[in-house]
């Protein structure tokens, strides 16, 4: 078997990627516009067509760019005249709607042509993941480690979708591997390789200033506990104690990575401001951090900005304050029936739990069995010489296993509850960590019998996993596993990106296509589809132009009706995204509209994608 798939393992790869693009390329061509992307897709075409950043400040500019980058072939018409771009600060909203929606443009094919890049950094990812594991843990190892990237439902679900998730995983997997890399063999071309994910990692998405505190933290563990030898650095030769000249590189380098990081956002951000005017900027520093509290971040990003040379720092450290003050501010969560704007600590324990593949579950219970096995068998001081001993032959080992529980605790803690899409740069590490152990059980029989009934037992949960994916096809949004009987029941559990991100809009039109009996349809959609695009006819002004607003459609003779839960109990065909079925509760409670209340207890006539339900009622 081992020499099966050592022999094959390039087919092998070839074909795990080639089944993750198929898999993704069509449940993408399915999809409807979600919530971020209509204000993702219009901010990195206007990066790219304009280099100017006064759209969706919140996020750095690297994926905004590489979505916007295949739309510049198209030409779309961007709403350059309208309000949202003229006067708004901030308007990513509206004139993302108007960029899709109304301005005359092929929404779909604006999609499909800004989420391929996307979809081809996943492709570029487990390619990474395949050669970086090989190289530090094995062929069999990667080869296992893939496999539960490439099968994964959560990355189906998101790994062609124009938002951060994806990419942050990536760059930040990319940048524990490389620096974890530079720790075991540290010199000039090791730290450039890191310096460089680590300034791609910043430029994805702003939550990797984790990485600055933990990559210091992991120095300062190496340089003092580590054990390797330190040769040919520059200016360690007059440190006598290999302590001494650790510390000593560790640190310079760390600062030097740090320096040279900067130095590249700063860089990345130039092209990006160099035609936005220093008044709308400072417009919208001074309307994004509102708070008095804040007066002196306020002020200095006000003096960075009046600077040509320093205005894209501004920018940049703009964003970063954007997303301090809403992880402070938190977000409406719906949560195993209760609704709250404050976070819940039980969130992503219970995200992680019902949303990955089950089989994959009990591998990692499995996993963590022997460790806490080991840890009795050693005892403390055994293993804390064995933990010495990895920092100095495998601290990748060390650098993934800190970083889970790092940015595990930090995610618990924190009071934002947005999805298991949060959780995505430690899903592949714990994938490579789960995928070593199982190897190193297997090298570990003595007996062929026994080994045979562990591979056999492996092989019915691997077959589990793929099997539990590809049956939950194109729906992997609103993917659960067996625990609560799957994705159909998802929505009593949780809301918003892992059930409903409004991915059904198309799905629902297709279907009332199939279902004349349907004649007039309520719908109240939560996403980032327009119904009207999808259910009624363009309309034109007397002159014969299109009218590019919202109210541009001629929805006279369409099923489709707007409807909302304030508008209180009706009949006929209702249609309602799941997030507003059960969000409605926190509204009722907080603001006294109306619930949906009477709604949610009866039987849907059907349920799209499992994130729109359809009702009949009498």
């Amino acid at each position: 078997m081992s020499n099966l798939l050592e022999n094959n393992s390039k087919l092998i790869v070839a074909g795990l990627l080639a089944l993750t693009f198929l898999l993704s390329f069509f449940t993408m061509l399915g999809d409807s516009a979600i919530v971020d992307e209509i204000a993702h897709i219009p901010a990195g075409y206007s990066y790219v067509a304009y280099g100017d950043y006064r759209l969706n400040p919140e996020h750095p500019p690297l994926l905004k760019d590489l979505a916007g980058l295949p739309l510049l072939l198209l030409a779309p018409d961007f709403p350059k005249d309208h309000p949202a771009w003229t006067k708004d600060v901030n308007g990513q909203w509206e004139a993302g709607w108007n960029f899709l929606y109304h301005y005359g443009n092929d929404a779909d094919l604006i999609l499909l042509a800004s989420r391929l890049p996307i979809l081809l950094l996943a492709i570029v990812f487990g390619l990474s993941l395949y050669l970086f594991v090989k190289k530090t843990f094995g062929v069999k190892t990667a080869l296992l480690a893939l496999f539960f990237y490439s099968v994964s439902p959560n990355f189906l679900a998101h790994n062609h979708l124009v938002t951060t998730d994806l990419g942050i995983a990536f760059f930040i997997f990319l940048s524990l591997a490389t620096f974890a890399n530079f720790l075991s063999k540290p010199g000039i071309k090791t730290l450039a390789y890191a310096t460089l994910a680590l300034a791609g990692a910043e430029l994805a998405k702003f939550s990797a200033v984790l990485l600055i505190p933990f990559f210091l933290l992991l120095a300062a563990i190496v340089a003092l506990w580590g054990k390797n030898s330190i040769v040919g650095f520059p200016g360690i030769k007059k440190f006598r104690s290999p302590a001494a000249k650790r510390i000593f590189v560790y640190g310079l380098s760390y600062v030097a990575m740090m320096a040279v990081t900067f130095g590249l956002i700063w860089l990345f951000y130039v092209p990006h401001t160099i035609n936005f005017p220093a008044e709308k900027q400072i417009a919208l520093i001074k309307t994004s951090l509102p708070d008095n509290r804040t007066a002196p971040i306020t002020n200095a990003l006000v003096t960075l900005t009046g600077n040509k040379i320093t205005q894209p720092l501004a920018q940049y450290l703009l964003g970063v304050s954007m997303v301090f003050a809403r992880v402070a501010g938190g977000n409406t969560t719906y949560f195993f029936g209760e609704v709250s704007n404050q976070s819940f600590k039980w969130y992503f324990p219970a995200s992680y739990l019902l949303k990955e593949p089950l089989s994959f579950i009990f591998l990692l219970l499995l996993t963590l069995v022997f460790a806490a096995s080991d840890l009795v068998k050693k005892g403390v001081s055994a293993l804390r010489i064995g933990f010495r001993n990895l920092l100095t032959s495998h601290p990748e080992k060390v650098v993934y296993f800190l970083f889970i529980v790092y940015y595990a605790g930090i995610s618990i803690s924190g009071n934002l509850n947005l999805g298991i899409r949060h959780l995505f740069p430690i899903l592949p590490l714990a994938y490579i960590l789960v995928a070593d152990r199982v190897v190193r059980f297997f090298s570990g029989f003595s007996s062929d019998a026994g080994k045979r009934i562990a591979v056999a037992i492996l092989t019915i949960l691997l077959i589990w996993y793929g099997y539990s994916t590809f049956t939950a096809y194109p729906n992997y949004i609103s993917y659960y596993n067996e625990i609560i009987g799957g994705g159909k029941n998802g929505y009593l559990y949780f809301t918003d990106s892992n059930v409903d991100w409004g991915q059904d809009l198309k799905r629902l039109a297709a279907w009332t296509k199939e279902h004349p009996e349907v004649e007039k349809l309520k719908l109240d959609y939560f996403g980032g589809g327009e119904p009207k695009y999808y259910f009624c006819k363009r309309a034109y002004d007397s002159e014969g132009r299109l009218m590019k607003t919202s109210s541009g459609y001629d929805c006279s003779n369409s099923i489709y009706q707007e409807w909302h839960s304030k508008n209180g109990p009706t009949k006929g065909w209702i249609a309602v995204s799941v997030t507003f079925l059960q969000n409605a509760k926190w509204y009722a409670h907080k603001y006294g509209e109306p619930d949906y209340d009477w709604l949610r207890w009866r039987e849907p006539y059907a349920k799209i994608g499992n994130s729109i339900f359809v009702y009949w009622v009498r």
